[in-house]
């Protein structure tokens, strides 16, 4: 096993755990808005945050237009 790659690899992951727990503090705050102030931007906004999740877990499991 390349000790450079699986070091690389394992940097990674923790890359990404540290934006999924940036993601998940995002959205528990309500993607930073009041929730008695909200707009028909802010649902879109949701979406749009929505849309990108949906595609990263259809690709990370092979759901949708990933499906073998």
């Amino acid at each position: 096993m390349n000790e450079k790659i699986l070091g690389e690899f394992i940097g990674r992951l923790g890359e990404a755990r540290e934006r999924l727990a940036e993601l998940q503090t995002f959205v528990d705050d309500h993607m930073d808005t009041n929730p008695d102030e909200i707009s028909w931007g802010d649902v879109g906004n949701a979406g749009y945050v929505l849309e990108k999740l949906t595609e990263l877990t259809d690709w990370c499991f092979k759901r949708g237009e990933y499906a073998e």
